[in-house]
C-alpha cells in the first residue's frame, strides 16, 4: 500500500470526514475478514489494516486542519446543529466522526452526555476537558454549574466502593440518572437545566433565558 493516506482510503483529497469515515469502515471491515486467513495472505491483511488506520487518523485531521484554516468552521458545527435540534444520537455520531479529541471535542462530549441526562459521564468529559486546557473559563464554568446541579437536584445514598450511587445506579450501563419525586420537583429541574444549559452552551446560539 502506499503512504498516502487518501490513496489507501480510496477517496479524493477533499473528501469530507463523512466521506473519509465510510472509506474507513468500509475497508476495514474487508481486512478484518482476511487478518486470519493462512499464510502471507493473513499477514499482508494485518499488514493494511495497520496502514489503514493510520491513514484515517492522518486524513481526519487534515480535514479538520483544512476546514479550521478555511474558515469554513472548526469541524463542530454538526455537532452544535445537532445539539441545538435535541438530536442526541446524530451528535453523537458527528463526535465519533472526529478523530482529532481535544479539549473543545470533549466540551461538546460533556454537552450529549448531559443532554442524555448522564451528568456523571458529562462531569467526567468536562474534567478530561479542563485537564487539557486548564485556563479554559467556559469549561470551568460548565463544571462548576453541572456540579451545583448534581449535588442540589440528585437524591443520592452514600457511594459504594464500586463508585455507583444506590437507588438510581442503572445495574446495566452504571449510568446515573437524576430522578424526580412529583410534577413539583419536575419543574425544579426543568429550570435548573434551562440556567444550567445557558450558563455553560454558548455554543448553541445565544442564550436560552433571556432575562438572565
Amino acid at each position: 500500500m502506499p503512504n498516502n493516506p487518501y490513496v489507501i482510503l480510496e477517496v479524493d483529497k477533499d473528501a469530507t470526514q463523512s466521506e473519509i469515515q465510510e472509506a474507513y469502515e468500509k475497508k476495514r471491515d474487508y481486512l478484518k475478514q482476511h487478518v486470519f486467513d493462512e499464510g502471507e495472505a493473513g499477514a499482508e491483511a494485518a499488514r493494511n489494516l495497520e496502514l489503514l488506520e493510520n491513514a484515517y487518523q492522518q486524513a481526519m485531521e487534515l480535514s479538520h486542519e483544512k476546514a479550521t484554516v478555511s474558515g469554513e468552521g472548526d469541524g463542530f458545527e454538526p455537532v452544535r446543529q445537532a445539539i441545538r435540534d435535541k438530536d442526541t444520537a446524530r451528535a453523537q455520531q458527528a463526535l465519533d466522526g472526529i478523530s482529532y479529541r481535544d479539549a473543545e471535542w470533549h466540551y461538546y462530549q460533556s454537552i450529549v452526555f448531559y443532554e442524555k441526562n448522564w451528568l456523571n459521564d458529562s462531569k467526567k468529559q468536562l474534567e478530561i476537558a479542563l485537564q487539557m486546557d486548564p485556563q479554559n473559563d467556559k469549561y470551568t464554568r460548565a463544571l462548576n454549574n453541572l456540579k451545583k446541579k448534581i449535588d442540589g437536584s440528585r437524591p443520592y445514598d452514600k457511594e459504594g466502593s464500586n463508585g455507583v450511587y444506590g437507588a438510581n445506579a442503572n445495574p446495566a450501563t452504571q449510568r446515573t440518572y437524576t430522578q424526580t419525586a412529583d410534577a413539583t420537583d419536575g419543574c425544579c429541574a426543568a429550570c435548573q437545566t434551562l440556567w444550567c444549559m445557558d450558563c455553560c452552551c454558548e455554543c448553541m446560539g445565544g442564550d436560552l433565558i433571556r432575562c438572565c
